[in-house]
């Protein structure tokens, strides 16, 4: 069983925080970066997922995002994420801005720890939903680079 970060950790400065991994446009530099900066987040580190997830690039999302699934069926691959801390005053307000199809949950990192996270509705990525499996590319800002070589 995986150690567990998705409870209520304290941080550096003795402020009740929750580990929070971001997958794609809450990632530094990345269109809204800017509502972790604003709950008082705190950069943690740069890691990966276990490797039981597929990433998609969700249809008709602006900005684009990234929709991360956890699978049993077919096999998954490690997926680059961003672990933050964010203060436990402003997590719910977080939360109550992410839209469908996305949500948090809980995610495993391939350190075994548990930590909450952006996670995707199974519908937004289903056959007929218009998004594209980017998992090969380990992440979003590799996708995002993919698309930048190539012209797009």
């Amino acid at each position: 069983m995986p150690d567990n970060l998705d409870q209520v950790a304290t941080s550096s400065s003795q402020e009740p925080t929750v580990a929070l991994a971001v997958v794609g446009a809450h990632l530094r530099g990345q269109p809204l970066n800017w509502q972790l900066q604003e709950a008082g987040a705190r950069f943690v580190e740069a890691t990966f997922t276990a490797p039981c997830y597929r990433l998609y690039a969700l249809a008709s999302t602006q900005p684009p995002k990234p929709g991360l699934v956890r699978v049993i069926s077919k096999p998954g691959a490690p997926i680059a994420v961003e672990v933050w801390e964010v203060p436990l005053r402003t997590f719910g307000k977080f939360v109550m801005d992410v839209p469908a199809p996305l949500g948090i949950g809980t995610l495993l990192l391939a350190s075994g720890l548990a930590v909450k996270g952006f996670i995707c509705e199974p519908s937004a990525v289903s056959d007929d939903s218009g998004a594209t499996e980017i998992t090969s590319f380990g992440g979003w800002l590799a996708y995002l680079d993919s698309l930048k070589a190539n012209g797009h």
